[in-house]
């Protein structure tokens, strides 16, 4: 009988090495898992209390919106709860990332009286975050792409852009973009 060698990928090799030394070894501890979200923890605010918007697809509005704080805390390793004030407007988004799917992070926000959304999105290993969000009160078929950007340690930039059919990625010309600032931790 002739048998072929087993061929493994790097990965699946690594994993059973690790695997292996780890059951092999009991002082070798398995990694420390990742905090996907350690970077958002602390206190936010708008760089110069500056954010634009676009709804009509070519002229930029930029908003002066004074006091608007953003606090983001984690009460556990894969999540982050961010209280957003945005001068009286108020909202909550909540992160979870599902570490048995390659970073998939799942959101879930609620703003002012009826502004519900949902989605999904990925984070890099640099910590950069791309989410698709539904919203209950925009347009039927639309959602927002949000990439939320890391500029440095102490500012990070969200830009929202929304579309038209998740297969069809069609903008509508409605956008956001903002820079944060860090306040304190």
């Amino acid at each position: 009988m002739i048998t072929k060698p087993l061929r493994l990928s790097a990965p699946l090799a690594l994993a059973i090495a690790s695997t292996s030394l780890a059951m092999a070894s009991p002082s070798v501890a398995p990694p420390e898992p990742s905090v996907p979200f350690e970077q958002f923890v602390g206190t936010w605010t708008l760089k110069d209390d500056q954010f634009q918007q676009v709804w009509d697809g070519e002229t930029v509005e930029t908003l002066t919106i004074p006091n608007h704080i953003t606090v983001c805390t984690s009460q556990t390793i894969n999540s982050v709860s961010c209280a957003v004030d945005a001068n009286g407007f108020k909202g909550q988004i909540f992160w979870v990332m599902e570490h048995s799917k390659e970073r998939l992070v799942r959101h879930l926000s609620h703003f002012g009286e009826r502004r519900l959304g949902t989605g999904w999105g990925i984070v890099g290993p640099d910590g950069d975050l791309n989410t698709q969000v539904t919203f209950s009160d925009e347009p039927e078929g639309t959602h927002r792409k949000y990439e939320y950007v890391w500029l440095d340690t102490d500012s990070y930039q969200m830009v929202s852009r929304q579309t038209y059919s998740y297969l069809r990625c069609v903008p509508s010309g409605s956008s956001e973009k903002v820079t944060w600032v860090f306040r304190s931790p």
